[in-house]
């Protein structure tokens, strides 16, 4: 049955006359994909019958559609976070993505944010440099599958799932371990099994390096930047992680490290078993539970009750914000969608927000969100985010 109210909510939005309540109402019957058909007709009658001012041109549509094509891509990428689209729920979402594009084409009121340029940003998606202890280095996301490398007995594999692993190839004596570096950029992550069987997850602008063998009875230690989420193998000798301000020790046990240079603080967050944590400055320790996280800032270490959900919220595909402050969040969004942001003087820097959204939804639609609490406005001028008061 055909849902009466989209066509008048699509001119509303098309012609700027949209309410706050008839925006949300409008984006939660767009985000319905029972209405796949009716947004289909209503798209196409909004491209073949608008006016010669707000006509898409062929070039414009091609952008639009671009776009599209490389959000599907970035979905591929993300089968763990994002689920498996067969092609009627893509035909669905290219509807909606494609509605949406259109609408910030369009929607020029100053309440909301405006688009200046058509360069169209994209979620991240599995991006690192691997650089090996010789110097060379390996752009993951354009390398094959299959094997990479294999140096001094250790060969290094890129799976189809885009991840990298580690795998001891020979005898105990035709392995000599070196260091290797994985970089993440701006708008990138990856996955990767160290030489002992750690999962490390490399959350976007992070890197680690490790060695390519551990030995059995001295400890497995690796350094973070960044910031990153540890599932580590039990064995008998102790895995530690370095960053710049702190050291974590561990021998088998699931943890997530924040320790971006550009954040007031460094969190670690303990999810199952237990770790020791301790200030590199000051050789202050702490003893991490299941539940709690250590927070390092130049006046000391402690420890306070983890909010799981929030903590590890990246590496499950969303961003979830409790209370934070706009400068946090915008933080997070410019590592994960490669932007610059700036602030116009005045700008709501300390106001804070709660709620949760899809890593992978296109950046207006996550700054739409954040306007409609009437709090904030953005201005997107190519890759650079303009905050407004």
């Amino acid at each position: 049955m055909m849902n009466q109210k989209l066509p008048y909510l699509l001119n509303q939005y098309l012609n700027e006359k949209c309410s706050l309540e008839e925006l949300a109402e409008f984006y939660e019957l767009v985000d319905d994909p029972a209405n796949e058909k009716e947004l289909s007709d209503l798209l196409d009658d909004a491209i073949n019958t608008s006016t010669d001012e707000k006509q898409l041109t062929a070039n414009q549509e091609s952008d639009l559609l671009q776009y599209i094509f490389d959000y599907k891509e970035s979905q591929k990428q993300q089968s763990v976070a994002v689920r498996s689209w067969d092609y009627r729920s893509w035909s669905a979402a290219a509807v909606i993505f494609l509605i949406l594009c259109l609408g910030l084409y369009y929607f020029k009121s100053d309440r909301f944010v405006k688009e200046d340029t058509a360069v169209l940003i994209v979620p991240g998606g599995d991006k690192a440099l691997l650089t090996l202890a010789d110097g060379k280095v390996i752009n993951l996301q354009n390398a094959r599958n299959g094997e990479l490398a294999e140096v001094s007995g250790v060969k290094i594999v890129k799976t189809g799932e885009g991840q990298l692993i580690y795998r001891i190839s020979g005898g105990a004596d035709q392995v000599k371990t070196s260091q290797n570096t994985i970089s993440t950029p701006r708008g990138g992550q990856y996955t990767l099994t160290l030489p002992d069987g750690t999962k490390v997850w490399l959350n976007a602008a992070s890197s680690l390096k490790f060695p390519t063998a551990f030995s059995k009875v001295n400890e497995r230690k690796v350094a973070l930047s960044g910031e990153a989420y540890f599932e580590v193998a039990k064995l008998k000798n102790p895995f530690i992680v370095t960053t710049d301000q702190q050291k974590v020790e561990v021998l088998g046990t699931h943890f997530d490290i924040n320790a971006y240079p550009d954040e007031p603080h460094t969190r670690t967050t303990l999810l199952e078993g237990s770790i020791r944590v301790s200030s590199l400055k000051t050789g202050h320790e702490v003893t991490l539970s299941p539940g709690e996280a250590s927070i390092l800032k130049p006046a000391g270490l402690s420890v306070q009750k983890a909010d799981m959900e929030r903590n590890t919220d990246w590496k499950n595909g969303v961003f979830i914000f409790k209370n934070e402050s706009l400068e946090e969040i915008m933080r997070k969004l410019a590592r994960w969608y490669d932007v610059e942001v700036v602030y116009e003087p005045g700008a709501p820097r300390q106001e804070t927000f709660s709620g949760s959204v899809s890593k992978y939804d296109h950046i207006s639609k996550v700054l739409r969100k954040l306007e409609l609490t009437g709090e904030v406005r953005f201005k997107i001028q190519g890759k650079k985010i303009t905050v407004l008061k």
